[in-house]
């Protein structure tokens, strides 16, 4: 999900990097790689994220909830005010 909204950010001018470009940079410099967890379980803890209409907020936040409380790297402050394990 984060892979669609960095896209979306790219293809409105918010990002200078296409999606697949970030993720390689990332991989590369910091091991980054994609979580594994299916999307089912995601979508399912997903649908109790009731603070926002913001669909990609409501999946990114439940797949760190279901990963464990995984840490979760965003600059959104509204992430971080619903969800303590962000950082930036």
């Amino acid at each position: 999900m984060v892979l669609i909204e960095i896209e979306y950010l790219y293809e409105i001018g918010r990002l200078t990097l296409p999606a697949q470009d970030i993720l390689r940079k990332m991989e590369h410099e910091i091991g980054l790689r994609l979580c594994d967890l299916p999307f089912e379980d995601v979508a399912r803890a997903a649908l109790d994220e009731k603070w926002t209409r913001d669909a990609f907020d409501r999946v990114i936040v439940a797949q760190a909830k279901v990963k464990g409380l995984a840490p979760l790297i965003s600059a959104d402050e509204r992430v971080a005010n619903h969800y303590p394990r962000t950082v930036w």
